[in-house]
């Protein structure tokens, strides 16, 4: 499958390697199959790139990474879609943004993806967790992220 993309141009995928999300993502509930793309400047960062739309890539981060004491508070009926078993492998990603020397991550909507079965959501927590958390961190190591 190709997908031409704004960021990446043309990517040649295995349509096994993408991600299928059944409600969307907040603000793009339309578009439901994604990419996850690694940042080939900046190895903390990933893109999850629309399948159906080439202008459409949010750039993602491990918040863990930044934020290690990070924990999602859900009900386990927000994470119905993903079909989760207790051996499943999930990855948790939050989006950025920002401008060069601002960039934030929203701690408050998570993406959560099982790999296993290849499907993802965005949740809202239940707690008091951030939208606007800011990176100092990535704001030195990649200018991209914001453009």
């Amino acid at each position: 499958m190709r997908i031409e993309t704004q960021r990446f141009g043309t990517l040649q995928v295995d349509e096994q390697e993408l991600f299928l999300f059944p409600q969307g993502l907040i603000g793009l509930e339309t578009l439901r199959q994604w990419l996850l793309v690694p940042d080939p400047e900046n190895p903390a960062v990933a893109w999850l790139q629309s399948a159906s739309r080439g202008d459409r890539a949010l750039a993602m981060i491990s918040p863990r990474m930044f934020v290690p004491q990070y924990r999602v508070h859900v009900t386990g009926h927000s994470l119905g879609v993903l079909q989760m078993r207790s051996d499943h492998r999930t990855y948790i990603l939050t989006t950025l943004s920002g401008k060069p020397g601002a960039v934030t991550t929203n701690l408050r909507a998570p993406v959560i993806i099982n790999l296993d079965r290849r499907l993802g959501c965005q949740v809202v927590t239940g707690d008091d967790q951030p939208v606007q958390y800011a990176l100092p961190a990535i704001n030195s190591m990649n200018r991209r992220i914001a453009a």
